[in-house]
């Protein structure tokens, strides 16, 4: 019979070998930075509760699942509460007919947090948080895209294709952004370089969250940053090698700031949206179109976010293409409002505040 166990230091490599077999399918020692990487996210952030712990599963002795679980601050309708991200989710290939999903997942649920969720679920994932009286289908697991350039975004499904594809990308890079720029000058509004009548500045992480705390959020349920963890975030996510984090305050024809947004600007490639939000409902069109513009002048190919449940008409006449691929987003709450609010897109989550900057899925994890 399994044992659960919160996380501790002496189940870092264990979990990062897991990790390895589980998700990159390799039997490999997974040596130093990937198990520090353990640690430090889930024993050393701002959030960390010996009540809401990371968790692992041993069979024998031996670690055959791990569920991460960063605690975080939220509000909901003027009262801090905690909630639950779940981050890392994992069992053995060689376990995965047993109970330590199901058993993980349970534990975690029984946790004090009024809130659980993530933003990566996928495959089976939301079958289980909906057996266990979760919820997986919020109107934020539609992603989307705003395609900038199209040839460069045409040039980045070539790595999908195989060798042929692979071999094909240099050689079409030396088309794509000639052939881009002559499609940007076309006579139609969606093929331009986007134009906001808002201006833009780019922001230390302490500017940005004076602008976050000037502004607010609308919602019924928020995040709730102190200037230590929003610090402690903002240097987490940009530790991200694959792409520059940016963090950019939008301010209106009078100086004033009207919004902000925070994403991942990748030349050549897809930008990510982590979190954007407004001063007022009004505000959002030249709020996103200042963020196209940014990532146009950064040399994306596109941008790809979550869906923000509130503006979708906006962004759908602004270009941006929608998609429900999966279950992506699972949620859990036994406070009846809290779920309604989020089933009914009342809830300002972002994957700043889910799982969207965590470096496990960008880095090759090889020394």
């Amino acid at each position: 019979m399994g044992e659960i166990q919160a996380f501790t230091e002496e189940h870092a490599e264990d979990a990062a070998s897991l990790y390895l077999r589980a998700v990159r399918g390799q039997n490999r020692a997974p040596g130093k930075r990937l198990p520090e990487y353990f640690r430090q996210l889930h024993l050393a952030n701002p959030w960390v509760s010996p009540d809401m712990p990371p968790l692992v599963y041993l069979e024998k002795g031996k670690v055959i699942g791990a569920l991460g679980v960063i605690p975080r601050a939220m509000e909901f309708r003027g009262r801090p509460i905690m909630i639950a991200t779940a981050s890392i989710y994992m069992v053995d290939p060689e376990y995965r007919n047993g109970p330590a999903a199901i058993q993980l997942l349970r534990r975690m649920l029984k946790g004090p947090q009024e809130f659980s969720w993530s933003d990566g679920a996928s495959g089976n994932v939301g079958a289980l948080w909906k057996a266990m009286g979760g919820h997986a289908d919020a109107p934020y697991a539609f992603n989307w895209i705003r395609i900038l350039r199209p040839l460069g975004t045409a040039r980045m499904g070539l790595d999908r294709i195989g060798r042929a594809g692979k071999l094909l990308k240099p050689l079409s890079g030396l088309l794509t952004a000639p052939g881009d720029y002559l499609i940007s000058k076309a006579p139609l509004d969606q093929l331009k370089a986007p134009v906001s009548t808002f201006s833009r500045k780019q922001a230390s992480a302490g500017e940005l969250l004076a602008c976050i705390k000037e502004l607010g959020w609308r919602e019924d349920l928020k995040p709730l940053y102190t200037d230590e963890a929003f610090d402690w975030l903002v240097r987490e996510a940009a530790a991200n090698t694959a792409a520059a984090l940016r963090l950019v305050i939008v301010l209106d024809q009078d100086g004033k700031p009207a919004g902000w947004f925070i994403y991942y600007a990748a030349p050549g490639n897809a930008s990510f949206v982590l979190q954007m939000g407004v001063r007022a409902k009004d505000d959002f069109r030249n709020t996103l179109l200042a963020l196209f513009r940014d990532a146009w002048e950064q040399g994306s190919a596109c941008v790809k976010g979550a869906a923000i449940p509130q503006h979708l008409t906006a962004m759908t006449e602004l270009g941006c293409i929608f998609r429900h691929p999966h279950d992506r987003v699972v949620f859990h709450s036994r406070n009846a409002e809290i779920a309604n609010a989020v089933r009914t897109g009342d809830a300002a989550i972002t994957r700043l505040d889910g799982i969207g900057w965590l470096r496990f899925a960008w880095e090759q994890w090889d020394q």
